[in-house]
């Protein structure tokens, strides 16, 4: 039996865990406990109440591309057809996937008269060229037009059993390749399920044994196509023992290779992460990604943060440094905190935006995470007091400081001693160091207003954002805001905005008024380099539309398209192709809804239909699958230019407007859905109307902006915030000018000027 062993090497947190980069079957295994408070689960998944299933998308095409080049590298084969001569080379188990009688390939207990070989020879090249493509792409490149080769090719499905490639073939409609892919991955999954034509075990430390097929373990991932490719005693052996590898995470990957999903919850994602990176399952990981960016919260971050330190996952590392930062201040307060290594504490601290109350939490985090180890850790203090904004103390502040015995122990500390007594006697003479900042920032994007002479309505190109909110007495508050770029094209309107890598993207609305005033252009800023970049026209022009990111993809949902037609159609936008492409439709054609996106889902809410009737619908829309009615909104009877947040793990559906007995009017009635258990429940009511707003989530807190009232058809200049601590919307101020159907966002601080 052949013997799979995985090197750990253990150490304090983080783990320093060597990537595998190809089949070690000769190293020792060495058991060490991971940093995370990983469970030790039986060879069954572990229980979790949070557990939600992940799909990669585009698995079944990736899997056939690795299929084929295992067909064209000639590896895994067997079976050979010899047909006038020239010599064919195929996988059973592809071809058994194709044909309505896989049995005519992988055999049974009860044989055909002819074998496939037989078969074959009775076909001609063409024939046999047709169903090895539609078998490994589900595309057939032959032209069909020409009688005799589509005699030929009918021939081949006739004889080869191949009922899909025939009805293609004959049928004025022809299915996607796609499509054909994933029926095929459906029928090899089902194989799997009843252990048809598997020719491998694979068997956990614990004895545990699964069956399944070489052609797709090789096809599924680059350790195993070493592994079995690769001339290793594995290669030959019906039996591989992964050792080291629990026997439900062993279930999870053979799950992921015919199916593309995965299960994912708290309790087991350390160690599936962990073993996607190990055996360098690409699209798997990917999914351990996306549950980890997706469902990250101040609990969690911080064990993300060294995870994805640990085997420098840059876009992961990015988000959970961000969300440590934004909650440093209870984070660190934790015993968890204290296990934090040095880099990576001496990194957080010097960020600007480190959010904590008062400068003296972070000194005090610095002097209690020494004094956890002092003797490996008082050689760190000098360093980590250079992040210290020690000008920013107060005066009983830089008292608590100076009584610090650690400062007196510590040869290299003298300096922020010396800084300290100068600050209290007044005579400091150092830098000065400016306040931390938010980790982000709420941003205006251009939007619909009147001139300064009220004489006409102008729309606007520029975006602002908030440089501080300001409390006066009693109840009064205003924002000072500061325009910080213009879009580099024409100005817009009733728009959609979406940030996607630090990069915001600025899709379609319109430039004025008319029906041929509707874009379908698209933008994008980029946060980090402070420049725009046109990016290739959407496929329909749309406005009062709806935009989410999901899954690497920013998804653009339904909207007007003409102010007479209205679109049920939905297209994505790739940023590794830089190209637009066409999902699947809505239900219906929808205009003014609200879409967002929770725990991996996009959910579309509401809005007006093709008869200008307000909807009560609540969807969950897949892009290949298409809507799935949820149950309704309960508030009113529809409602139509609203907003859709996600609050923790619900949505919160807020503004808008109401059909009435003659007419429309405002919706001030917020209300809260539960996808959980597919019902809705009170919210708090807007205080103001909110018609078409735009909206964002910024530190836990819900904004609603702008937008005009139904009832009087004037602007609403105000900026409410929603917090959950609090329970109640607060008005925060108004806008610079009372935009309407604008869009808002919330983008991180790096490029803003001060």
């Amino acid at each position: 039996m052949g013997d799979v062993r995985r090197k750990v090497t253990p150490k304090t947190l983080p783990q320093n865990k060597k990537r595998v980069t190809g089949p070690r079957h000769q190293q020792d295994a060495h058991n060490s406990k991971a940093h995370h408070p990983l469970p030790h689960p039986s060879s069954s998944f572990p229980k979790d109440s949070g557990i939600l299933s992940y799909v990669h998308p585009s698995h079944s095409d990736i899997l056939f591309t690795h299929l084929q080049r295992l067909m064209e590298e000639e590896l895994l084969l067997d079976c050979n057809f010899t047909i006038q001569g020239n010599t064919f080379k195929a996988h059973r188990l592809i071809l058994a996937a194709a044909t309505e009688t896989p049995n005519l390939f992988l055999g049974s207990q009860q044989k055909p008269e002819l074998g496939v070989e037989e078969l074959a020879s009775c076909l001609t090249p063409v024939g046999l060229r047709a169903v090895l493509q539609f078998a490994y792409s589900g595309e057939v490149a032959l032209d069909l037009s020409k009688e005799r080769e589509a005699e030929e090719v009918l021939d081949a499905c006739q004889r080869l059993r191949m009922e899909r490639l025939r009805e293609r073939c004959t049928s004025g409609v022809k299915s996607a390749a796609a499509a054909e892919r994933e029926k095929s991955l459906g029928f090899i999954k089902d194989m799997w399920d009843r252990e048809v034509g598997c020719d491998i075990t694979i068997q956990a430390e614990t004895g545990e044994r699964y069956p399944a097929h070489r052609v797709v373990l090789a096809a599924g991932g680059d350790y195993f196509r070493a592994l079995l490719c690769g001339g290793l005693r594995e290669s030959r052996e019906d039996e591989v023992c992964l050792r080291g590898v629990p026997s439900w995470v062993i279930q999870a990957i053979l799950c992921f290779f015919y199916t593309g999903q995965l299960r994912l919850g708290w309790s087991q994602i350390w160690e599936l992460t962990d073993a996607m990176l190990q055996f360098q399952l690409e699209g798997a990981l990917s999914l351990c990604m996306d549950f980890l960016l997706n469902r990250m919260d101040e609990s969690t971050c911080l064990d993300v943060l060294v995870l994805a330190e640990t085997y420098g996952l840059k876009q992961l590392r990015q988000a959970a440094e961000e969300c440590t930062l934004a909650h440093f201040q209870c984070i660190s307060a934790g015993e968890r905190f204290k296990d934090v290594p040095f880099p990576l504490l001496d990194g957080l601290l010097e960020q600007d935006s480190l959010c904590v109350d008062r400068e003296i939490t972070v000194f005090r985090t610095v002097v209690s995470w020494v004094e956890d180890h002092p003797k490996e850790r008082l050689a760190y203090l000098p360093s980590l007091l250079c992040h210290v904004r020690i000008p920013l103390l107060s005066y009983s502040e830089l008292q608590e400081a100076l009584s610090c015995s650690l400062l007196c122990r510590s040869d290299g500390a003298r300096g922020t001693l010396e800084a300290l007594q100068s600050l209290m006697k007044g005579k400091y003479t150092g830098p000065e160091c400016r306040p931390r900042t938010p980790n982000q920032v709420l941003v205006l994007v251009c939007g619909d207003t009147v001139d300064d002479d009220f004489r006409k309505r102008v729309p606007s190109r520029t975006l602002w954002f908030a440089q501080q909110f300001h409390r006066g007495p009693g109840l009064i508050r205003s924002i000072q805001w500061k325009p910080f770029t213009k879009i580099p094209e024409l100005a817009r309107f009733r728009h959609s905005v979406c940030l996607l890598n630090n990069k915001l993207y600025v899709l379609g609305g319109r430039k004025y008024y008319g029906s041929l005033d509707i874009l379908k252009s698209a933008t994008r800023f980029d946060v980090m380099q402070g420049k725009w970049e046109q990016l290739p026209d959407m496929l329909c022009q749309r406005d009062y539309f709806s935009a989410v990111c999901l899954n690497g993809k920013i998804y653009a949902l339904g909207g007007n398209y003409d102010d007479s037609e209205y679109l049920d159609a939905v297209e994505y936008y790739s940023p590794m192709e830089n190209t637009w492409r066409p999902a699947h439709r809505l239900a219906t054609a929808v205009c003014g809804h609200a879409a967002a996106v929770l725990d991996g889902q996009i959910y579309i809410s509401g809005g007006c239909d093709p008869h200008r009737h307000c909807l009560s619908t609540m969807w969950i829309y897949h892009p290949s699958r298409g809507c799935f009615p949820r149950a309704p909104m309960s508030v009113g009877a529809g409602r139509a230019g609203h907003v859709m947040l996600a609050l923790g793990r619900k949505l919160v559906v807020a503004g808008g407007l109401q059909p009435l007995w003659m007419g429309f009017g405002d919706q001030l009635l917020c209300e809260l859905y539960d996808p959980e258990c597919d019902s809705w429940s009170f919210f708090p009511a807007l205080p103001k109307p909110h018609l078409s707003p735009g909206a964002t989530v910024l530190d836990g807190r819900l904004y609603v902006v702008g937008g005009s009232s139904a009832d009087t058809a004037r602007e609403t200049k105000w900026v409410h915030c929603y917090d959950p601590k609090k329970d109640c919307w607060e008005n925060l101020g108004g806008m610079p000018h009372p935009y309407t159907d604008l869009a808002v966002c919330s983008l991180p601080l790096s490029y803003l000027p001060d």
